[in-house]
């Protein structure tokens, strides 16, 4: 006699329930992993148009300048972080783009506004611009030092764990200095839009 191959009924269903399982609770976690490397993505290229800006300005030995902008062609004062934002040369220091200012590097902003990205209340305001002096250091245009937090947050919104440790929102700290890093000791910011 001649044994058949192949799978049985039971055996076929049994891999289907398997699968179905596998799925159910695998899917759920691939949004978590989507999400985070968008808002991780999304915090690195805030960190490189900082970083980008600051050893510009002392490579050129002129004042850089990183502003919000929403048509990547001109500062807007208006709109958010997300919308995107232009580094260009800023010799005369008024953080606006004008005619022979050159635009050293692009963001044309965050895809389908699934992260927001906000300046903390910091010194001098970074609300719409960082700008560079030539030896690297953040100053605003009356002189005085720019410093704070930029806070990237998702449709998760803020959440703390019991030491203090955000787990879902991002932070970009820029120092007095002008030293630029990302963190998720975001424990003194009270939400995320």
């Amino acid at each position: 006699m001649k044994k058949s191959l192949g799978y049985t009924l039971i055996e076929l269903m049994s891999m289907l329930a398997v699968v179905s399982i596998l799925v159910s609770v695998g899917l759920p976690m691939m949004n978590v992993f989507f999400d985070s490397n968008r808002m991780i993505s999304n915090t690195n290229d805030l960190v490189a148009g900082l970083n980008i800006a600051r050893s510009e300005a002392i490579k050129q030995q002129i004042r850089v300048t990183l502003c919000q902008s929403a048509n990547t062609a001109t500062c807007s004062g208006t709109g958010q972080w997300e919308d995107g934002w232009i580094v260009f040369q800023d010799p005369n220091g008024n953080a606006t783009v004008d005619g022979g200012e050159r635009i050293l590097r692009l963001n044309a902003g965050v895809d389908g506004g699934q992260v927001t990205i906000r300046s903390n209340d910091v010194t001098n305001l970074i609300a719409n611009s960082v700008s560079f002096t030539s030896r690297g250091l953040p100053k605003a245009l009356n002189g005085g030092v720019q410093s704070g937090t930029f806070r990237i947050c998702d449709k998760r919104g803020l959440k703390v764990n019991a030491d203090g440790v955000t787990t879902v929102a991002r932070g970009v700290n820029l120092s007095p200095s002008g030293k630029v890093r990302s963190t998720n000791q975001l424990a003194n910011i009270a939400s995320c839009p």
